[in-house]
């Protein structure tokens, strides 16, 4: 039977690897069930982008109940993105955006082939997504929009930001297509696919495998009291922000017809919302953030929309305390160096300056326990027939020689918040995407430089396993057998777990465990203090 101080030592690097694997679970979530056949929307063709959607609800958009004339588009443009304007629901067909290349070809554009346009109207008979409006184009930048007695008039300022109003007569309420987000790379995972918004001090986001149970169940529309709702992918996001708040908001998938360069067997998936606001009548007046999850751009809209990068909150115990302060010290690391891979190998040294102490207690309490072996394996060997006698034995030990027995998975267990958070901060920030460094093609992706035989080779997490395994040499031997031959399994665990991992993340963790490497050699050859 095991001691008392091995099932501690067991016990906290379990939960450091039940972290990792809560971790794991974060970055690989189950694939969520397509919907069926019956609830899908059909694949339409990019001149025609209506197309029934999933799980009717009271603000959900209807099918199109007669057939349309020709689709008339107007497009207005900036430095920054080329927003297309239909005639079929007057609202926005497709953002493109001109800052960003997609991957293999042309530019990242959001709302495309969307089932209806974004800013479209939902409960206002005449002037909903079946009707059809005319265009009409004002100065440089603005266009007019009409059908029925509703007018919409939208503005494109000098970045990602359109504003606008709506005019209309007296409705129950109104509802707005706020737009659909769908995966713009085919390793994107869905779990990025969200429905967002602040619900007062309380942000809320529905990723896509919840609005398929909910939109499966009829209870895809919650009542809520927000200022602004979005949708969003891994780095971009569409964000509708109204002149009030919102009574409700409904939110459903979509199956979207692939992009030329979607290699997945599967159709890509989209998240559409629909935000209503208080009916009543006269002018409705919004603005619609439609462009990367960048952090400064977001926190200038003014009304916590910076939720949308999903940080964490303050209150959030594993990211928020860490987020916000990673990114913003690796911003402030990239102006010293414009490089994001230098600004995240910076970022990881000033925390290994802070977390110096904490390994430096870890490795004199290793150096103590393993001075000690011999006589706990005296006491083991004496009282082996009693359990109860030696774990009193090794208490008493460990008191007289102030032996912490599970300082050794301190590191780890300190560590693991500042890794999740750092997983959330390069997994949402837009300034990673398509990022260079050394070998590696983008910091936001696998460091993948071949494929032998359909499986990636990834350099970097073979590197950080290397530095695993050297650690591991030059650690002191503590504990027994048991406790050894688990360890032995931590370098393989690790290299599962960030194999297919962001490499901006690996590239932390690598250069962390190469700090950590020179802190050990350095303390291990550090002379002890006179006694």
């Amino acid at each position: 039977m095991m001691d008392k101080r091995t099932l501690l030592v067991m016990a906290a690097c379990m939960l450091a690897l039940f972290g990792l694997q809560f971790l794991a679970n974060k970055l690989f979530p189950p694939v969520p069930k397509r919907p069926t056949a019956a609830a899908a929307v059909p694949a339409v063709a990019a001149s025609n982008v209506v197309a029934e959607v999933i799980a009717p609800a009271p603000t959900n958009v209807p099918p199109p109940s007669v057939e349309r004339p020709a689709e008339e588009i107007l497009a207005l443009n900036n430095e920054f993105i080329r927003v297309v304007f239909t005639s079929w629901g007057g609202g926005i067909r497709s953002v493109e955006l001109l800052k960003h290349n997609a991957n293999g070809h042309g530019h990242i554009t959001l709302n495309q082939d969307a089932p209806v346009a974004a800013l479209a109207l939902t409960g206002l008979p005449g002037a909903d997504t079946n009707a059809v409006f005319t265009l009409e184009k004002e100065g440089r930048n603005t266009v007019v929009m009409r059908a029925g007695n509703v007018t919409k008039t939208v503005t494109l300022g000098t970045d990602y930001v359109l504003t606008g109003t709506i005019e209309y007569e007296r409705a129950p309420a109104i509802g707005v297509v706020v737009g659909t987000a769908r995966s713009t790379h085919i390793q994107e995972a869905p779990l990025y696919l969200n429905a967002d918004w602040q619900d007062g001090p309380k942000w809320s986001n529905r990723d896509l495998s919840v609005v398929t149970k909910r939109a499966a169940k009829d209870q895809n529309r919650e009542l809520i009291q927000a200022r602004w709702v979005a949708v969003k992918s891994q780095y971009f996001a569409i964000v509708l922000t109204g002149n009030t708040n919102t009574t409700s908001v409904t939110y459903q998938p979509v199956t979207l017809p692939p992009s030329p360069d979607w290699t997945a067997k599967e159709p890509p998936q989209g998240v559409m919302a629909v935000a209503e606001w208080p009916g009543g009548g006269g002018t409705f007046s919004f603005n619609c953030y439609v462009g990367p999850k960048e952090f400064e751009r977001l926190a200038a809209l003014g009304h916590g929309q910076l939720e949308v990068m999903d940080f964490g909150s303050w209150m959030d115990g594993y990211t928020g305390i860490f987020g916000l302060a990673l990114f913003k010290g690796m911003v402030w690391c990239h102006k010293l160096v414009p490089n994001y891979g230098v600004a995240i190998i910076l970022v990881t040294i000033l925390l290994k300056i802070i977390f110096w102490p904490i390994q430096a207690k870890s490795i004199k309490s290793m150096k103590d326990m393993q001075k000690f072996q011999p006589q706990m394996q005296k006491v083991r060997e004496k009282y082996k027939d009693d359990q109860q006698r030696m774990n009193q034995e090794m208490m008493k030990l460990y008191k007289e020689h102030k032996i912490n027995p599970v300082s050794g998975c301190l590191p780890m267990l300190v560590q693991l918040p500042v890794l999740i958070a750092f997983y959330k901060v390069l997994s949402n920030a837009a300034e990673l995407r398509g990022v260079a460094f050394l070998w590696i093609k983008d910091l936001s992706l696998p460091d993948t430089v071949a494929t032998v035989f359909g499986f990636p080779l990834n350099p970097l997490p073979l590197l950080m396993t290397a530095s695993t395994i050297w650690q591991q040499k030059i650690t002191p031997t503590t504990g027994d057998s048991q406790q050894q031959k688990m360890m032995m399994f931590m370098p393989l665990i690790m290299l599962i777990f960030f194999y297919n991992m962001a490499s901006g993340l690996v590239l932390y963790w690598t250069a962390q465990q190469f700090l950590s490497i020179a802190q050990q050699w350095w303390s291990m050859r550090k002379p002890e203090p006179a006694k």
